[in-house]
């Protein structure tokens, strides 16, 4: 019989600490027990999902199982300390100094970019803050591999003015859905608002009844509508009609295995207790005690919910916890029960493992996991760990290894980003200034080495058969 004595369970994702007052045992879920919440992995929507999702009287495609797809990423990354510094700096290397407008050349079999001032172009951009636009299009898109934009006629239509494009708006992928697809297959329309609570309006002077439908933006009919909006995106394999993934949806499990390693040295620190046994849980054992509850849930009539679970999960390992605890009991022992595990073939059970007082093994395996989880973000972002200071071994890259990554990026990484982050503007560009044949795109100054001074020399690398072409000189 366990002692009736106080036990605080402290946990993060798979992690936990049960500390009592003669000592702290720390908890961990082994096999394949999901760290990321099953509403973010998978995600298939058309697939898991064949009705359209009903809300405020609109049909959409749902973002995520839950359709919170953006809002689960974002709980993720704030609690995180490494996976936005990375972000943010793709967003820095991207932009480099910053937009400009230029314009295609071949000349003798190579391809330019020339880079030029226009003002009537440069007016009209500079009437909107094209800046804020474009810098919020590449956080969306180095965030979630696509942006949806608002397109805004000009209003002077109505009295005879010649009819443009006004200006450009971000709507963050929170507050935007895709609405269902018609019997042709084609999305018609992009649904705003606040999808959490559809009765509630984002703005009064704007969405006065919760959720407002925009049309598809046509090109070739750019002022069928006086708002219309795009998604612009990356595509991702076998979604042809839905969003795509967020660059980090592989890696969300080290993310926030990461992320739950310095609360839980917090938490041990703060009790100032020494860990006295390591229990490894399989996953296979929570599965069943899952079901368990959710089967209770049922034939009570009550709903099952994760609180619940977790609540659950707190009170058995408080229970085993207080079994660990008893130091007056002579000859006490603890039977657990081995399962079954088909992936592995084998039997799988609890693993009770006691530590020395120092626990020095135990910490410095949870700092090799940090480790392991920054190599792994940076790889799965695919930005080189060169250019975001983060190694897996801690040092800090050579000078020349920082140069070479950042040449390599920028033959590599740029032109499909920026296309895609500069697409909405650019249509909008080509619709209000047919005949100027100018593009926008970020500019980035080459003048890292020695012979990127020489003008010759610059036309000669930027002819490189790359595609990139940066920054040829302008004539």
């Amino acid at each position: 019989m366990a002692e009736d004595i106080d036990v605080k369970v402290v946990r993060e994702g798979n992690k936990a600490f049960a500390i009592t007052p003669i000592g702290v045992y720390a908890f961990d879920v082994s096999g394949s027990f999901s760290v990321a919440a099953q509403s973010v992995l998978p995600f298939y929507t058309h697939t898991r999902q064949l009705m359209p999702v009903q809300i405020g009287g609109f049909r959409i495609v749902a973002n995520g199982q839950q359709n919170d797809y953006p809002e689960e990423l974002r709980g993720i990354l704030d609690n995180d300390h490494q996976t936005p510094g990375a972000l943010n700096k793709q967003v820095e290397l991207l932009w480099g100094q910053g937009p400009a407008l230029y314009r295609l050349k071949f000349e003798s079999g190579m391809r330019y970019k020339y880079w030029e001032d226009d003002k009537e172009v440069q007016d009209w951009l500079d009437s909107w803050d094209y800046v804020d636009y474009l810098l919020k299009a590449s956080i969306e898109f180095r965030t979630m591999n696509g942006h949806f934009t608002k397109y805004y006629r000009n209003r002077g239509v109505r009295i005879g003015k010649k009819p443009a494009i006004a200006k450009l708006d971000l709507i963050s992928s929170m507050f935007a859905r895709l609405e269902w697809p018609d019997e042709n297959n084609q999305i018609q329309g992009i649904i705003v608002g606040n999808f959490a609570q559809p009765w509630k309006a984002l703005n009064i002077s704007l969405f006065p009844n919760g959720l407002t439908r925009y049309p598809i933006f046509d090109p070739d009919n750019p002022f069928a509508s006086p708002v219309a909006m795009r998604y612009s995106n990356l595509y991702n394999f076998a979604l042809d009609y839905e969003y795509s993934r967020s660059p980090l949806h592989g890696i969300l499990s080290w993310i926030k295995l990461s992320a739950s390693i310095p609360r839980i040295l917090s938490a041990f620190n703060a009790n100032s207790m020494t860990i006295k046994y390591h229990v490894e849980i399989p996953s296979l054992f929570w599965a069943g005690e899952k079901e368990k509850l959710e089967e209770k849930c049922a034939n009570e009539n009550k709903p099952f919910t994760e609180a619940l679970f977790k609540k659950h999960q707190d009170d058995l390992m408080a229970n085993f916890s207080k079994v660990l605890a008893g130091n007056d009991q002579v000859g006490k022992f603890i039977t657990t029960e081995s399962i079954y595990d088909d992936a592995s073939q084998q039997y799988v059970g609890f693993k009770i493992t006691p530590l020395d007082q120092k626990v020095g093994d135990y910490i410095d395996a949870q700092l090799n996991i940090v480790k392991e989880a920054a190599f792994q973000v940076t790889a799965g972002i695919g930005l080189h760990p060169a250019l975001s200071n983060l190694s897996k071994d801690g040092n800090l890259p050579s000078g020349s290894e920082q140069l070479y990554a950042f040449k390599l990026y920028k033959s590599t990484n740029v032109d499909i980003p920026m296309n895609i982050i500069c697409k909405d503007i650019n249509m909008a560009l080509k619709v209000n200034f047919p005949n100027k044949d100018l593009r926008i795109g970020f500019y980035h100054d080459n003048l890292l080495t020695e012979e990127a001074t020489s003008p010759q020399l610059r036309v000669k690398n930027q002819g490189s058969g790359t595609g990139a072409d940066l920054n040829a000189p302008t004539k």
